[in-house]
């Protein structure tokens, strides 16, 4: 007598199924890989980050020194930097991992696309903080890239710093 042989199946996928998981990895790829060419926007966003960073470690270290501290900023050169009461340069040996308090949107390849539009504190295009980190005066910045458009506000008494999207998107 015969043992009744036992088909084996063996676990595989079918054409179509195969055609369905690369259909929809390829529309998933559509819609992915445009968001992440839009470089101009990353920049636009870091530089953003940057100037709050800087707005925000300039009003501590006023603190922390009990003196006058500024963020200057340069839109004729496309630029800022983080001064004392005096004008001078602040040290970037104090800031741990810090390369300047010197930022040039033009020459600093993080920021590629990214245009200092305008900064108006007071009349002022510096932002001033004194020994108890208040503003003497709130104001805005605004920068620009890739189509977008950042407005950075600065409010008087608290410094509150808050960055609103002018481009609507």
């Amino acid at each position: 007598m015969s043992k009744p042989r036992r088909i084996l199946h063996r676990g595989a996928f079918t054409l179509v199924e195969v055609l369905m998981v690369v259909a929809i990895m390829g529309i998933a790829a559509a819609m992915v890989v445009p968001a992440m060419l839009q470089g101009s926007t990353m920049s636009l966003q870091a530089a953003a980050r940057m100037i709050v960073s800087d707005m925000l470690y300039a009003q501590n270290d006023a603190i922390a020194r009990q003196a006058n501290r500024r963020v200057v900023f340069d839109t004729a050169h496309n630029s800022y930097e983080l001064t004392d009461a005096s004008g001078t340069l602040l040290d970037p040996s104090e800031a741990a991992g810090r390369g300047s308090f010197l930022v040039d949107f033009s020459t600093d390849s993080r920021f590629s696309g990214v245009t200092l539009v305008s900064a108006a504190f007071g009349g002022q295009a510096t932002l001033e903080f004194d020994p108890l980190g208040t503003p003497l005066v709130g104001g805005a910045v605004q920068i620009s890239g890739g189509g977008h458009k950042y407005e950075i506000d600065v409010t008087d008494i608290t410094g509150r710093v808050t960055i609103c999207d002018l481009s609507g998107q």
